[in-house]
Formats: C-alpha cells, structure tokens, sequence
C-alpha cells in the first residue's frame, strides 16, 4: 500500500452501518498507479469504469476488468486477460470521456444524438 494511500486512509470515514460500501469499489485504491502484466510496465491506471480498470498506455487505453488483478499495493499486477476485448473497451472509454461537454457554469451538458 502506497504511502498516500495510507494517509488517505486516515482521514477516510468508516462506516460499518452500509452494506452496500462493502460492494463499492474505491477508486482512491486503483488510479494513479501503474500496472504491470508478468514484470513489464503495460500502463497507468487512471480511472474506474463498470468494474473495469482503464489502463493509459503509450499509444492507447485498455479497460482491464477488476478480477484479472493479482496484486495491488504500490503497483497493480494483472494476470492474463483478452487483450483485443480490453483495447475495444478502452476505446469506447476514450471516446465517451472525450465527449464531455460542460457550459459556462461548469455543468455537464447532455447530448442525446450520437457524434457524426
């Protein structure tokens, strides 16, 4: 466990009284380091997305799904997983996140017709 991670840990409020925090992933826990898949670097995670993990790699995004970790302390480890299916949903990721549109508010604009 990285040493923000702990810190964080601290100041992170508990509470037993949820059930449904146990199924909740933290996302604290997963983004923000990098992974790894049989000792070779294959990314950065940076962010949570129906359990799957987005992975930025050099050239593309990958969308691991959370059960292929083995390990996850200062590093993530990832053990084998369908790597086309994982370059598909890291692209669909990347293609909705780059889709985001905000007004001058800074709220979130809706657009319900597809990209052309």
């Amino acid at each position: 466990m990285s040493i923000i991670s702990r810190i964080s840990g601290i100041f992170r409020k508990k509470n037993q009284d949820s059930p449904q925090k146990e199924n909740k992933l933290d996302a604290r826990e997963y983004t923000g380091k990098f992974v790894k898949q049989n000792g070779f670097d294959i990314g950065e995670s940076v962010a949570l997305d129906n359990n799957r993990i987005v992975v930025k790699s050099k050239d593309n995004y990958m969308a691991i799904p959370i059960d292929k970790i083995t390990e996850n302390t200062d590093f993530i480890a990832v053990g084998g997983f369908d790597m086309d299916e994982s370059l598909n949903f890291g692209k669909e990721w990347s293609e909705k996140r780059d889709t985001l549109k905000f007004d001058n508010n800074g709220m979130m604009i809706l657009d319900t017709q597809p990209p052309q």
